[in-house]
């Protein structure tokens, strides 16, 4: 593994790794722009709407554990050849003919997507140096961001331009291309493979269970819920209730992952500096909540810009950390990496799942889009809370000494 680590080839993966992160960014919400035109062609209300984006999540928390499994099962080359084809599935938007087929094709995405990042986890074991860790794990995120606001910004001037289904089936074929690219490119080794075998049930439900796993979740799951639904629905808010256009409403919206560009980039640089992990998680959890009212209460006026771009900042920042500590914690291996990201993900897209189903369906009850927002506001400070209360990795290392690198389970 040393070898590997210290291999050139590994700039090939990692290019792989972003240009699959950036790929699936592209296509993650890519329909939240356009959900007006949506309703519109389809004649259905916002509650229906929104399972555009809540039912790639929900594939996100049920299918990221037995994704897991299944990497142990096939190994990883196999895992990612297979669920990146899968994933290029909005490639056939253009021929969809109802909602019923293009929700089909985001949950061909969103399942897809739940088996290849839990099998990234390993891979990146496999090839990166330790204190890569944190630079990796940003620049991946930086990718999954461009891939966000690269969509947000474009889809509604591209939908003018060339029809919304053809600007989804535009952004799938970048999918499609990062698949073949894989399949010529892409090395791995069948270590992670026994690795994952190896592992019974109870060890399973005890990693899954451990406190350091579920503060891990509770950190995340307010913060990422609320991103979702406010960048599923601000939008759509911001065109009905401050009368923006869609295109300078996209632009606004926009502003979140471009600032989570930013964040990331921060984020990954002073990590290689900084010892300490839990301020990355305290200062941004503090702020998220803030920020969050800011983005639907400032009105159309320069403070809405600086609330959306301290809210992209917020809740971005402290995701190359939070994936990070489960890989520097002392007793750390290749068995149950994957098993913590799958709970981040699987715990995390369980209530963002119904994080934009909740917004659409209480406007249309209620008439009014801010009871949603503020709810979900509230639920991101459990940023904070997780963040106070997490272990500091820095202090296990000089207690407990470095993370176990070896295919024994600890």
């Amino acid at each position: 593994m040393e070898e590997q680590q210290n291999s050139r080839y590994r700039y090939v993966i990692a290019g792989l790794s972003l240009l699959l992160y950036f790929s699936a960014g592209l296509n993650f919400l890519a329909v939240a722009p356009v959900l007006p035109l949506i309703q519109e062609d389809y004649g259905i209300n916002r509650g229906t709407a929104s399972l555009l984006v809540g039912l790639v999540i929900l594939m996100q928390a049920i299918f990221p554990i037995p994704g897991g499994v299944l990497v142990g099962r096939l190994g990883v080359g196999r895992v990612f050849t297979g669920a990146w084809l899968l994933a290029s599935a909005p490639v056939l938007s253009f021929l969809v003919g109802g909602f019923f087929p293009l929700l089909l094709l985001r949950i061909i995405f969103g399942f897809s997507f739940a088996l290849l990042l839990p099998a990234t986890a390993p891979l990146l074991m496999q090839w990166f140096r330790p204190r890569e860790f944190p630079l990796i794990n940003s620049l991946n995120l930086v990718a999954v961001t461009m891939g966000i606001s690269v969509s947000t910004f474009a889809a509604a001037p591209l939908a003018d331009l060339l029809g919304w289904e053809e600007t989804l089936s535009l952004y799938g074929g970048l999918l499609l291309v990062g698949a073949v690219a894989w399949m010529v490119l892409g090395r791995t080794h069948d270590e992670v493979r026994s690795d994952v075998q190896r592992i019974s049930f109870r060890e399973v439900f005890g990693v899954l269970r451990s406190r350091t796993t579920l503060l891990l979740a509770l950190a995340d799951i307010g913060p990422y819920a609320q991103y979702v639904a406010l960048t599923s629905w601000l939008p759509t808010y911001y065109h009905e209730e401050l009368g923006m256009s869609l295109s300078k409403a996209g632009l606004v919206v926009g502003l979140l992952p471009l600032a989570g560009v930013f964040s990331l980039l921060l984020a990954g640089v002073v990590a290689l500096r900084v010892e300490r992990r839990k301020p990355f998680l305290i200062i941004p959890g503090a702020l998220v909540g803030f920020a969050g009212f800011g983005s639907f209460l400032a009105g159309d006026n320069p403070m809405l810009y600086v609330m959306v771009g301290l809210l992209g900042f917020c809740s971005w920042f402290y995701l190359p950390i939070l994936f990070t500590i489960p890989m520097e914690l002392p007793g750390a291996s290749q068995q149950q990496l994957p098993l913590v990201w799958a709970m981040l993900m699987t715990s995390g897209s369980a209530v963002s799942f119904i994080s934009p189903t909740v917004v659409g369906s209480s406007t249309d009850i209620l008439g009014t889009y801010l009871p949603s927002f503020s709810m979900w506001a509230v639920l991101s400070w459990g940023l904070l809370v997780g963040g106070l209360l997490l272990p500091e990795p820095a202090k296990a290392r000089r207690e407990h000494g470095p993370p176990i690198r070896s295919s024994g389970v600890s």
